[in-house]
């Protein structure tokens, strides 16, 4: 079996069902389908559970993407110093874990910009400062607890607003429409990844070399985009 293929360079996103409609145009599978990814059997349910593994397969290729993190913002009330990722001011969406060096702080009434960095501490540090006190001002540092509490130090004695970014995890695609959520550029990533997976199901060579390479070049292109950049480290004096 031989197959062409065809590089994907729009910017519209492409759906679930359309993903798994161009892996069957780009094997050569047999139909014209799938009409839906529901309720599907035989070649089109391996199909469709490919394009839903290679989605995710994209998504935890590494911790880093910025399609994976979100921003949050936490408003506190006094005496009040611990709060759960549901407790945020807008909800989470796929929360996996908070990213710890990106809090900042200010009181809630005051200027915009005026935001100071929270270092985050050893949850045992945290113990041993916290435990048999009563202390309230404006916290000055923070960790996390075991159910992903942020535990603040000390407890807020007014209204502070914390800000900073979460790490998400991984979604699935379900529905028809469903999309992934890197941008719709590098959306044929899901495409020649289920197509890796199908090569090594038909034994078929050429797909899997095909696919291969164009796997390696868009995620290339990917990680240029959604990796941060590396700088060099200020020299040692």
């Amino acid at each position: 079996m031989t197959t062409t293929v065809v590089s994907y360079t729009g910017t519209e996103p492409m759906t679930f069902l359309e993903i798994c409609q161009r892996v069957r145009q780009e094997v050569g599978a047999n139909g014209s389908g799938p009409s839906t990814v529901l309720s599907q059997s035989g070649e089109y349910k391996r199909i469709v559970d490919w394009v839903r593994t290679a989605d995710e397969d994209v998504q935890r290729r590494y911790n880093e993407w910025k399609f994976m993190r979100g921003d949050f913002t936490i408003t506190t009330t006094a005496d009040d110093g611990a709060y759960l990722p549901t407790e945020t001011d807008v909800p989470l969406t796929h929360f996996r874990d908070w990213r710890w060096a990106t809090f900042k702080i200010r009181r809630a009434d005051a200027i915009a910009n005026s935001d100071t960095e929270l270092p985050y501490i050893e949850y045992q540090h945290y113990l041993d400062l916290s435990v048999g006190s009563t202390s309230t001002s404006q916290p000055s540092c923070f960790t996390v607890g075991n159910d992903m509490q942020v535990l603040l130090w000390p407890v807020p004695n007014a209204a502070y607003t914390i800000t900073g970014e979460y790490q998400k995890s991984v979604s699935r695609m379900f529905a028809d429409d469903d999309t992934p959520p890197y941008p719709a550029e590098y959306h044929m990533l899901a495409v020649y990844g289920a197509m890796k997976k199908y090569a090594r199901f038909t034994a078929a060579a050429e797909i899997y070399d095909d696919a291969v390479a164009e796997y390696k070049r868009m995620l290339h292109e990917m990680a240029r985009t959604q990796l941060p950049r590396m700088t060099l480290g200020q020299p040692l004096v």
